[in-house]
């Protein structure tokens, strides 16, 4: 785990969340189920798993840091029916324009209550990048986690 291009709280976050580490293997491509007999099949497009390659690390290069290298013959998949993309993003200026009642703060961040996640929109909840802008993935989960109960109690009223 030293060798995780991450910072320690991420790390503790994500265990925190039950996040499984695969460390020191590489993704090359997404499966999903696709029947091509029946296109109208509702399983069509949806994931099933994920190939990857495992790595060693090499030689450290002019930075000193070692850098991953593939481990030939080492190809494996996981089973899994969800992949998400972290790939950190800054919210969409348009949406102050395009959605009325949505407050914004001056960086473009989407204003909610840090306790259940609603916007000033009332029914509309948000968290992850459209609020804080470019961040982590485990904070834009726990974000959606806390967004999800305040919606249950509130269609639970």
């Amino acid at each position: 785990m030293e060798e995780l291009p991450a910072r320690k709280e991420e790390v503790e976050h994500a265990m925190e969340e039950g996040i499984e580490f695969n460390l020191l293997c590489n993704p090359t491509k997404i499966t999903g189920y696709e029947n091509p007999d029946d296109k109208r099949d509702p399983k069509n497009g949806f994931v099933t798993g994920m190939e990857c390659v495992k790595m060693e690390l090499g030689e450290p290069d002019a930075s000193g840091r070692r850098r991953p290298v593939v481990i030939p013959g080492s190809e494996f998949t996981i089973d899994l029916d969800c992949v998400i993309m972290s790939i950190g993003t800054s919210p969409n200026p348009l949406i102050k324009s395009t959605t009325p009642g949505l407050e914004v703060t001056k960086h473009g961040g989407l204003i909610v209550n840090e306790e259940t996640g609603e916007t000033t929109k009332q029914g509309v909840y948000a968290g992850g990048d459209a609020v804080t802008g470019a961040a982590t993935v485990i904070l834009a989960m726990g974000a959606g986690k806390t967004a999800a109960k305040a919606i249950d109690e509130h269609l639970s009223k």
